[in-house]
């Protein structure tokens, strides 16, 4: 199956790769998801979202088809003992098996990127060429084996329907667009432009439309009734984000994203093709399109992006200059990185390590001593954002049917440079980084007290003080965090900080702090310079402001309760430390990081 330029060592060192980030990363949103799917095996049909919620604190927020196929996956974990009912979390073995299902998927999508590829006129070399493009997108790549994510259940399907929807079996094409909604809504929004393209019919539009709904309509009428899945389910916000970009024109605002779209599927409707090349040119510029204004114009997950990659690697081999879109590949990369680890800090970054095969060398907790955001440095959003936003609509506008092949099976051998770099390149952007922060969090001081999990912030410290109570596993102390809010102000207050015993209140380290150096929702840092503490006693983080006013003072952030997070999971730590606010312990703690080492 290799196709010069290619060469072994090319699929050789994407097996390598992709068993070590499989292996070494992945985030514990699949081990919730998998976990819930159990109440389907424990024979919970119709009452599946109430039972998992109130029998074990797992509350289900997709549509029944994720849960249903992962169920059918986890037979076999029944059938063994291994796994038998809803867990939230799972060993790592068992990790890698709830991934092994949606990696599966995406090595068989890249078998119907060549398919399709094939079927539209690329002959058998570059198709085959395509679909390892598609393997190695760095986006792409990551989702899967590092993210560990499950979007790949739409886009295997919605490949499939466009497979059939260019082997003109629109029975087919509908089908599996149908399958595919239940679990994202996305591919609604390109089944229509596609439908548009060829059906003219306005009956026939009509009966296509509500055929595609059938699925969805029958997984909302069997459990509308439970009030889980109208909280979980239906009342998630992520349909309201294509409000975000509007115009107010006084009274209403309009959405930048229906109207965009809008206009998408009037093009669709009123385009006229006769050739299979016309319609495969048209059909992935209006996708491209469409992916540019529902992830352009409103916000996205990093998951979610993964939907995006078939359809710029199928763009990209139709253009002229396939080798600029390989390159802006690896651009998008580096921005969709850095946007990532800024906006889910210790979440979607050097944390996916906690999950994978290296977790319980940094045990399960890789800290903060180094955030793979303090190594790109980059903090302002809006403009990662704008670039992003620009770059997507370059890569979709700039593959217009006028400046693509006019013979689609044109080689591209030319690329094989672009395409090697693209992937090493691209991987090498989260791997090298994470890396490094995987470094330093295994070596001392280590985490200790990690309640980072902000909920809001405490009342301002005016003329008061609040603490963090806690107990060390280590004799040496070297860095206290604690996170701040300033609300935007420059504050002219100093802010103690004072470490003490916590029964005799005998002073260990004190510093002072200036408020007017401190900003809104900043971790700050205090290095203490080594000073030695006890394990065996418990240990008080008083802050402490002796002036300020309203408009004057410092907020700590602070996590939720311990009661509800011990309900939602039951493998909570004991309870060894916890807040006190006007002398009265509290039931939460203080966002607080400890860093210590052995003496």
């Amino acid at each position: 199956m290799i196709e010069k330029p290619l060469k072994k060592i090319d699929y050789i060192l994407f097996g390598i790769i992709a068993v070590a980030c499989f292996l070494t990363f992945q985030q514990g949103d699949i081990m919730h998801t998998a976990g819930c799917s159990y109440g389907y095996l424990q024979g919970h049909f119709l009452d599946f979202y109430d039972w998992d919620a109130n029998a074990y604190n797992m509350w289900p927020s997709y549509m029944p088809s994720t849960y249903l196929v992962y169920a059918i996956w986890n037979i076999p974990m029944k059938l063994f003992g291994i796994v038998t009912k809803p867990e939230r979390y799972a060993a790592f073995w068992v990790i890698m098996w709830y991934k092994l299902l949606p990696v599966s998927l995406y090595m068989i999508s890249g078998f119907l990127i060549y398919k399709i590829a094939n079927v539209i006129g690329m002959g058998g070399k570059k198709a085959k060429i395509c679909a390892y493009v598609f393997l190695t997108t760095p986006i792409g790549f990551f989702s899967q084996f590092m993210f560990g994510q499950y979007d790949i259940f739409t886009i295997f399907l919605v490949l499939l329907g466009i497979y059939y929807y260019f082997k003109d079996n629109k029975k087919l094409f509908i089908l599996f667009f149908a399958l595919s909604i239940p679990f994202k809504y996305f591919s609604l929004l390109l089944f229509i432009p596609l439908l548009l393209l060829k059906e003219k019919n306005i009956w026939r539009i009509l009966q296509s439309t509500i055929l595609v709904a059938l699925p969805y309509l029958l997984e909302l009428v069997l459990y509308i009734g439970s009030p889980v899945f109208r909280e979980y389910v239906l009342g998630f916000g992520a349909t309201s984000y294509v409000y975000n970009a509007s115009i107010n024109t006084g009274s209403v605002s309009l959405s930048l994203v229906i109207m965009a779209l809008g206009m998408i599927c009037a093009w669709a409707y009123f385009k006229n093709l006769n050739t299979q090349t016309d319609f495969a040119q048209w059909a992935f510029y209006l996708c491209s399109l469409v992916i540019a204004v529902i992830f352009g114009l409103s916000q996205w997950h990093p998951q979610w992006l993964l939907f995006a990659v078939p359809f710029w690697v199928l763009g990209a081999f139709l253009h002229r200059d396939t080798k600029i879109f390989l390159a802006l590949d690896l651009l998008m990369m580096l921005i969709y990185i850095i946007f990532t680890v800024n906006t889910w800090p210790n979440h979607v970054d050097q944390e996916l390590f906690s999950w994978g095969i290296f977790g319980d060398y940094i045990y399960k907790d890789i800290g903060s001593k180094l955030m793979m955001r303090d190594i790109f440095v980059i903090t302002d959003m809006d403009m990662i954002c704008s670039i992003f936003t620009a770059l997507l609509f370059i890569i979709a506008a700039f593959k217009h049917p006028k400046y693509c092949l006019s013979n689609i099976a044109t080689s591209v051998d030319h690329c094989i440079g672009w395409i090697r770099g693209r992937f090493l390149g691209g991987i090498a952007i989260f791997v090298i980084p994470a890396v490094i922060c995987f470094i330093v969090a295994a070596i001392p001081p280590y985490v200790s007290l990690n309640a980072y999990q902000d909920l809001s912030a405490t009342s301002g410290l005016i003329n008061s003080q609040v603490a963090e109570v806690f107990t060390p596993k280590r004799e040496i102390l070297e860095q206290i965090q604690f996170k701040v809010a300033t609300y935007q102000r420059e504050n002219k207050i100093e802010l103690e900080v004072n470490l003490v015993e916590h029964e005799t209140n005998r002073i260990v380290y004190s510093t002072t702090i200036d408020g007017s150096t401190l900003k809104d929702n900043q971790w700050v840092k205090i290095n203490t310079g080594g000073i030695e503490i006890d394990p065996s006693i418990q240990y008080r983080i008083d802050f402490a402001c002796y002036d300020g006013s309203a408009n004057n003072c410092i907020s700590l952030y602070r996590t939720r309760e311990k009661e509800k997070i011990e309900k939602e999971d039951k493998k909570a730590k004991p309870d060894i430390s916890y807040a006190i606010v006007e002398g009265r312990p509290q039931n939460y703690d203080l966002c607080v990081k400890v860093f210590e080492r052995d003496k």
